[in-house]
């Protein structure tokens, strides 16, 4: 065989092994959020003389945070355990031999005040009776992670019976609600996103000097099909509003938050781990969805200059090789990300543009890989891993995943639409002869939703709403 085709050969081979190697590192640093992408940065920083670290302003970044007491100790990270196999790891990583007497970092982060806390804090401040401090704790520990309640004021009261044996009623409870609806965040504590928003306006409308609170007040109480579903042309016409006038209410909308629990610390049940989003989705001022990945304080990183005139050297090459294929890596972590996060955005864009849950279509793993053309397993990382912040609150990309259910007209329906249906026609139904499963079944079926009694009742069951007994009144 000539030399030139053995040498073809070996180099394509290498090619392969070299992009394999990167392929492997990038989904072991997709799977990462972003805290813990830079502590694997700063570890490799540490590890490879010739991997350097750039601000934003192109200055030489420490690898480590100001006033961090360990600043400039390396930290322990094998990079080997990024492979899952021996055969997987590249020759000068599975060679390197490794300082035995470098230790384990670790940092104490700090648990901050909890969703929980920081409202029963708040609580202490207004003189009230034991029967409603018990029932305004109540319903803080019903609050969802938005800061809202879904549950129909008469259960609460039901429960209260039941699991405190404390004697109330609706009323009592509406009551105690309306204490709860002073507190900060404006919002915490509504029944709806319409009442959520109407309650921050009501709020806002005493500091505004603009004026235009008072009409979005309006719409809002008036014009809330219109506003959900972004009818704004309607609205301009119907209220004789200028153009100008119109994007000023759209923009003071804006600046509501329609998921205040989102500005407070996790309840006391979740983890007390502050969430960082990696992506963050915005509507900008045309209307359009804008998206961006949120790196946070990460540096840009490049191959030392000081490498340049020692490629000769075995053990310079070997880390100026490990540091470009690491720079590679985080770059395809960058795509996936962003390819993922587009391709979703796509799926869901009328959320996206509205807020309004009902407009989630169903979404499945394989219709996100199929826009993006990688596997499953790929877009299972990123999904099960990140967080994006948007206008309407920060969720888990595993968030906007659902299943379907058969709808109207013999269209697909989200099982969260179906889930909202039926929690309406709890809430509205007459209190002293309650609906039976049987005729929510009815109730939907009538709507177009293919449901059985059965799976009425299971749906019934996992929004946490007792049988027809339990509430009756």
């Amino acid at each position: 065989m000539p030399l030139s085709l053995v040498q073809q050969q070996k180099l394509t081979q290498e090619q392969i092994q070299i992009q394999s190697a990167i392929q492997v590192l990038a989904s072991k640093l997709t799977e990462l959020p972003i805290e813990g992408l830079r502590e694997r940065v700063d570890a490799e920083l540490a590890e490879n003389p010739y991997l350097e670290a750039s601000s934003a302003e192109g200055e030489a970044a420490a690898p480590h945070a100001e006033g961090d007491d360990s600043a400039g100790e390396p930290l322990e990270y094998d990079a080997r355990q990024d492979y899952s196999s021996e055969d997987d790891i590249p020759d000068y990583l599975l060679h390197q031999q490794r300082d035995p007497n470098v230790v384990n970092e670790t940092f104490d982060t700090g648990d901050s005040q909890s969703f929980y806390d920081q409202l029963m804090e708040q609580a202490r401040e207004y003189t009230l009776s034991e029967h409603d401090r018990k029932v305004l704790e109540y319903i803080i520990g019903n609050l969802d992670d938005n800061g809202l309640l879904s549950k129909p004021l008469y259960q609460i009261a039901d429960e209260l019976v039941v699991y405190q044996y404390l004697d109330t009623t609706p009323e009592d409870v509406e009551r105690v609600l309306h204490i709860l609806w002073q507190f900060d965040p404006a919002g915490v504590g509504a029944r709806s996103l319409q009442e959520c928003l109407i309650i921050q306006c009501q709020r806002k409308g005493h500091h505004s000097k603009a004026g235009h609170s008072s009409m979005l007040l309006r719409l809002l109480e008036n014009n809330w099909e219109e506003i959900s579903h972004s009818r704004w042309d309607l609205i301009r016409q119907k209220y004789a509003l200028s153009q100008q006038q119109t994007d000023i209410l759209r923009q003071e909308l804006r600046r509501l938050n329609p998921r205040p629990g989102s500005a407070m610390g996790e309840k006391p049940e979740s983890t007390t781990t502050h969430i960082t989003p990696d992506v963050l989705v915005e509507i900008n001022q045309d209307g359009d969805i804008d998206i961006t990945l949120n790196e946070g304080d990460l540096p840009s990183l490049s191959i030392s200059e000081d490498a340049t005139g020692m490629m000769d050297q075995s053990f310079v090459r070997d880390y100026v090789n490990r540091g470009r294929l690491f720079i590679e890596a985080i770059q395809k972590r960058r795509q996936t990300i962003m390819s993922t996060m587009q391709a979703i955005v796509q799926l869901q864009k009328q959320y996206f543009l509205t807020g309004d849950e009902d407009a989630l279509k169903p979404m499945k793993l394989e219709d996100v890989a199929e826009i993006t053309h990688r596997d499953l397993s790929t877009i299972s990382r990123v999904t099960g891993s990140k967080y994006v912040e948007t206008p309407y609150g920060t969720h888990a990309l595993k968030w906007f995943f659902s299943s379907a259910a058969q709808g109207p007209d013999g269209e697909t329906t989200s099982i969260r639409t179906l889930h909202q249906r039926l929690r309406y026609f709890i809430e509205h139904e007459d209190k002293h002869s309650p609906l039976s499963d049987d005729a929510l079944a009815n109730l939907l079926q009538k709507e177009g939703y293919e449901v059985a009694r059965r799976t009425v009742a299971k749906y019934r069951e996992s929004l946490g709403i007792p049988t027809s007994r339990m509430r009756k009144i």
